[in-house]
C-alpha cells in the first residue's frame, strides 16, 4: 500500500514482515563488522535534551559555526538488521556497479540534532506522509547546537536513499522495533552552501555537459588525478573526484571522513570531534573553490541556516550553511571565469528578491547569468533544478521574517 510517497504496510504485512524478521535474525549470523549496539535508544535523550529527526528546522538567524559541536559515536551509526537485509543491499549495489565506475567510500552520517520540535504524529515520525500541520519549525535565536555524527558508505547510502520496497521496509521495521524509522537507513549528509554576494544574489552551479555523464553524490567516481582542493590555509585535500550536478544546484560537498583520520566506526571517539567539526565547515569552503573557484578562506564566518530531512529520499539529511561575501555577482563570475572551476561547472545567480516571490517548484525558475560582465535574465526549467534548491527556496518562503540579505555575521 502506498501512502503519500512512501510505501507502507497493511497490518496482516506488518505482521508477516515481523516475523520473517524474527526469524532472520535468529538463524542469519551478522554478516558485517558493525552489530546493534543496545544504547541506541539510551542516546537519543539525555537529561531535559531530545534528539529527534524528521521535521525540517531552519535557523533565524543562522547559528555560526562557533555555535555547533559535534559529538561521535559508534551507536550513531546505521544498524544492522539481519544478514538478509546487509545481503539485499549488496546485490542492490553490485547492480549500480555494473551501469558505472564507482567505488564505495565512506560518509559521515547524520543520527540526530539537539534542535526542538519532534513531531509527535507517527506517520512523520515513520517517515510516512506527515498529517501534522506543519512539516517545517522556524527555530529563532538558537545558540547552541549538537549534531551526532557516526559513519555509514557509499554503498549504504546509494541503497537506502531510494523509496523502494527494501528500504520502506527497513523503516517499518526500525519503527515498529525500536520507534526510530532511520535506525536502518544510511542517512548520509550533503552539505550545501548559499553563497550570498554583497548585492543580494545567491550563487548556483552545474556541471558542463560532458558526452552526457551524470553521477550522483552519494557514487563517488574514483579518479586519483581529479584531486579536491580546499581553497583555505588547510594542507589537507580529499581524493574524490568533484561532484557531478547535472542540475542547477547550490555548490555542495560531502565531507570525508578520510581527512579527520575516521578510517572505521572504532575512531569515532571524542577526541576526533573538533576534527570532523573542523572538516564539516571545510566541506563548506570546499565546495566554493571547486566549484566558482573561490579561495575564500575557512577561517571566514559560515552560519548554519537549516537541516532538512528530503521526503523524496527517506528523510535523508541535507545541511545548508550561509556564507556571507564582500564581493559583486559580476565580480564572482570575473573569478570563475578566470578559475579552473570553469572547465566543470557553469554559474548562474538568483537574486534574493526573486526567493521571495511564492515558488511553485512546478513553474520555472528565474536565473540570472552575467554576460560580459552584465546580468541577463534567464530562467530555469524544473527539470532542470535539483531538489535541494527547490527544498530550501520552499523552506525560506514559509516563514515571512526570513531575508537573507539582513543577515549579519
Amino acid at each position: 500500500m502506498i501512502v503519500g510517497n512512501r510505501e507502507t504496510r497493511t497490518p496482516s504485512e506488518g505482521l508477516y514482515l515481523l516475523l520473517t524478521l524474527l526469524i532472520t535474525l535468529s538463524v542469519t549470523p551478522r554478516q558485517t563488522t558493525l552489530s546493534y549496539h543496545s544504547d541506541y535508544n539510551h542516546h537519543n535523550r539525555i537529561g531535559s535534551m531530545t534528539f529527534e529527526q524528521m521535521k525540517s528546522r531552519l535557523l533565524w538567524p543562522p547559528l555560526l559555526s562557533g555555535g555547533i559541536t559535534v559529538a561521535l559515536s559508534a551507536s550513531y551509526c546505521r544498524q544492522v538488521v539481519s544478514g538478509h537485509y546487509e545481503a539485499l543491499i549488496e546485490a542492490a549495489w553490485k547492480e549500480q556497479l555494473e551501469s558505472g565506475h564507482v567505488m564505495n567510500l565512506p560518509l559521515f552520517r547524520l543520527h540526530a540534532t539537539s534542535l526542538p520540535g519532534a513531531c509527535e504524529d507517527y506517520k512523520c515520525r515513520a517517515g510516512l506522509t506527515c498529517m501534522c500541520t506543519a512539516d517545517s519549525l522556524l527555530v529563532e535565536d538558537c545558540k547552541e547546537l549538537e549534531m551526532r555524527f557516526g559513519l555509514t558508505n557509499s554503498k549504504e547510502s546509494s541503497v537506502t536513499r531510494t523509496l523502494s520496497g527494501m528500504s520502506s521496509d527497513l523503516a517499518y521495521i526500525g519503527y515498529e522495533l525500536h520507534k526510530k524509522p532511520q535506525m536502518f537507513l544510511a542517512d548520509s549528509i550533503d552539505i550545501h552552501t548559499l553563497f550570498l554576494t554583497k548585492d543580494g544574489f545567491v550563487s548556483l552551479v552545474r556541471s558542463v555537459a560532458s558526452n552526457g555523464d551524470i553521477g550522483s553524490m552519494d557514487r563517488s567516481k574514483s579518479n586519483a588525478s581529479q584531486i579536491s582542493r580546499a581553497g583555505s590555509t588547510s594542507s589537507k585535500a580529499s581524493l574524490r573526484a568533484p561532484i557531478t550536478l547535472p542540475l542547477w544546484a547550490l555548490p555542495t560537498c560531502l565531507p570525508d571522513p578520510t581527512l579527520c583520520n575516521i578510517a572505521s566506526f572504532k575512531d569515532l571517539i571524542s577526541r576526533n570531534s573538533e576534527a570532523v567539526h573542523g572538516e564539516m565547515i571545510e566541506s563548506v569552503f570546499r565546495s566554493l573553490h571547486d566549484m566558482i573557484g573561490l579561495k575564500t578562506p575557512s577561517s571566514d564566518p559560515a552560519a548554519l541556516l537549516a537541516v532538512h530531512y528530503d521526503k523524496k529520499h527517506n528523510n535523508k539529511p541535507e545541511l545548508y550553511f550561509l556564507v556571507k561575501s564582500g564581493l559583486s555577482a559580476v565580480e564572482v563570475s570575473d573569478i570563475h571565469k578566470k578559475s579552473k572551476a570553469k572547465q566543470s561547472y557553469e554559474l548562474a545567480f538568483i537574486a534574493c528578491s526573486d526567493l521571495k516571490t511564492p515558488y511553485n517548484e512546478n513553474e520555472a525558475l528565474p536565473i540570472s547569468l552575467v554576460v560580459e560582465r552584465k546580468f541577463t535574465k534567464s530562467t530555469a526549467e524544473t527539470a532542470s533544478v535539483a531538489q535541494a534548491l527547490k527544498s530550501v527556496i520552499k523552506l525560506t518562503q514559509k516563514f515571512t521574517k526570513i531575508d537573507l540579505t539582513s543577515v549579519k555575521f
